[in-house]
């Protein structure tokens, strides 16, 4: 990885776990720090519809967003996290083929749509595994629009 890209690799740790571990702050706020959780959950309100029946809870308090939110932000910060080791086997392999954000978003549609037409009602955790499933390979794209645009900085600088 060059400069530009190892900033971009950092960056997106930082800010993707920020936001995966906000998610758990909110609760883990609401008794000692009332207004910081509210806000917190309102920042997230816009992006997920928070129902409680579709989020996960810790210490009797719903996280701020949903469970399929939950595996999206979590899936991306891992994937992000791991990518250093899996780079040179994977990223040519997945970013020469842009269907596979698709073909991977495919689990997260039909649980999606199987809810919303009341065909079946999914436990919590397939709601956050398909989120994973899609957002896991969302970096690998990242990282490679990251690594043009460190490629088209280091030529002007």
């Amino acid at each position: 990885m060059g400069k530009y890209e190892k900033i971009g690799w950092w960056l997106t740790i930082i800010i993707s776990g920020l936001i995966l571990f906000s998610v758990f702050l909110a609760p883990l706020f609401y008794n000692r720090q009332p207004t910081l959780s509210a806000f917190i959950y309102l920042l997230y309100s816009p992006l997920c519809h928070q129902q409680p029946s579709r989020s996960y809870f810790i210490f009797g308090h719903q996280l701020a967003v949903c469970s399929r939110c939950l595996g999206i932000y979590a899936g991306f910060f891992l994937s992000a996290l791991i990518y250093p080791i899996w780079k040179r086997k994977l990223t040519g392999w997945i970013s020469s083929r842009p269907m596979l954000i698709i073909v991977s978003a495919i689990p997260m549609g039909i649980d999606f749509f199987s809810n919303l037409l009341g065909i079946a009602s999914s436990p919590l955790w397939i709601k956050t595994i398909s989120g994973v499933i899609w957002s896991a390979i969302i970096p690998f794209f990242w990282f490679k629009a990251i690594s043009e645009l460190a490629d088209r900085l280091s030529t002007k600088f």
